[in-house]
């Protein structure tokens, strides 16, 4: 993108000075625009959650990093998302600055479930195998490192290649090439999986910074504690995919994350039925996230994969098309 890499919407003196401050942490210059002003093209744009008007043009875009920002406690963003107030929360802004000014080959999206059940994990690999379908070099990476491993989905854990339980102990990072041809290729996609062996924590920053030096995309597979403020999701993530079933549960989810996930590119998937009544639209409204697929149900899904089918074998079914769908709409090729 063009630009600057921070803009600042304001025309508080104490708050230029305290954003400022902050950028300048990361060698970088502020971009300041005084309050009313259009949105300029930059890598990150915060807005001052005290001085924006009704009339203001709004700041917020569908793939761009926003934040509001404050210098007072008492001072809630328009629309009710989060407020960095500042000095308090000076490092996470710092690690939101860093994070759109780090050159790296690849794009990383993560993959979220609304709720328990949703199907994230089925999509983040089948989204894998789509990029890799699509002449990309793509890795999926199992982040639930309390679960049995996602190469278990995909039918990949008699594969040899590396876990995360075998870099537990290396803590000086990785040769981008090196990491990447050590993992297991599953359908093209390389990936990083835990296993009943993960019990102590990798070093999951080193092994993300040399995957996505060595790839195209990175799809992270991500449990919902992840997608909380400050954690992996927001720190790493391009783009944030939300999956929603079309039920009351599921809207709650995709309402908390939506909140956790101010500032990042932010899309929903919906997958059906909707035993309530309760369309894909709605739970778009209600989440405030857009909708970017409304994915119909795939028919014996579960016995399937049971029977040894991996995600994405089903070239025409409901999953294929909706992973070939993101990435046109993401533009990951």
């Amino acid at each position: 993108m063009s630009g600057a890499a921070v803009a600042l919407r304001s025309s508080d003196p104490a708050m230029v000075d305290a954003v400022r401050s902050v950028v300048a942490l990361a060698d970088l210059p502020l971009s300041v625009h005084p309050a009313g002003a259009r949105p300029p093209e930059a890598a990150l744009v915060l807005d001052s959650a005290s001085e924006v008007g009704p009339a203001d043009p709004d700041w917020r875009r569908p793939g761009r990093r926003f934040a509001w920002v404050a210098v007072d406690h008492a001072v809630t963003a328009p629309d009710g998302a989060r407020c960095l107030v500042l000095p308090d929360t000076a490092e996470e802004l710092l690690t939101r600055v860093r994070a759109v000014t780090t050159t790296r080959r690849a794009r990383v999206v993560g993959v979220v479930g609304a709720r328990g059940g949703a199907g994230a994990s089925t999509l983040a690999a089948v989204l894998a195998r789509a990029c890799a379908d699509a002449g990309l070099a793509p890795g999926l990476v199992d982040l639930d490192l309390d679960g049995g491993g996602i190469d278990v989905l995909v039918g990949a854990e008699h594969e040899a290649g590396l876990r995360w339980s075998d870099l537990v102990e290396e803590r000086s990072g990785f040769t981008p090439a090196d990491l990447a041809a050590a993992l297991p290729r599953w359908r093209g996609v390389r990936l990083l999986s835990a296993d009943l062996r993960t019990t102590t924590a990798p070093p999951v920053e080193h092994a993300l910074a040399a995957l996505a030096d060595a790839l195209d995309v990175v799809v992270l597979d991500l449990p919902r504690a992840a997608a909380r403020p400050g954690e992996i999701g927001t720190r790493w993530c391009d783009t944030v995919v939300v999956v929603a079933t079309c039920d009351l549960t599921a809207v709650g989810g995709a309402q908390h994350l939506a909140h956790a996930l101010t500032g990042l590119d932010r899309r929903l998937v919906t997958r059906g039925p909707a035993p309530g009544g309760i369309g894909p639209e709605d739970v778009a409204a209600a989440a405030g996230l857009p909708l970017l697929h409304a994915m119909v149900p795939e028919r014996g899904l579960a016995s399937a994969l049971e029977r040894g089918v991996a995600p994405g074998d089903r070239r025409r079914g409901p999953l294929a098309r909706c992973a070939r769908r993101l990435v046109a709409e993401l533009d990951l090729r």
